[in-house]
């Protein structure tokens, strides 16, 4: 089963109770418009330049701000590429990342 919407993050400074900034993720929720799968030609491409992609979004173009991350059924990928497929369609091509996974305590 796939998701129908996702999450684009991007990063805010925002002001404390005592006036120092701190950063802040900003999560946006958006509508897919369809889920690709990633070309071979493609991967092979982009594993010469050391990356992966695993994952194909097809987006409206004005929902995407260039933010670098989104989360996609519960998992944080980059976005390591975008391609404008119309003036009203974007694909944002992403790969996953030692940094995205979440690093959780066992209790």
């Amino acid at each position: 089963m796939r998701d129908v919407s996702c999450k684009l993050l991007s990063t805010t400074l925002k002001s404390n109770k005592i006036g120092v900034q701190e950063e802040g993720t900003v999560e946006v929720e958006i509508p897919l418009i369809k889920v690709e799968d990633v070309y071979a030609n493609e991967f092979y491409k982009a594993n010469e330049q050391g990356y992966k992609p695993s994952l194909r979004l097809r987006i409206s173009n004005l929902n995407y701000d260039n933010q670098s991350e989104l989360i996609y059924m519960d998992q944080t990928y980059s976005i390591i590429r975008t391609q404008e497929i119309t003036t009203d369609e974007l694909i944002l091509v992403c790969e996953r990342k030692i940094k995205n996974v979440k690093k959780y305590k066992s209790k």
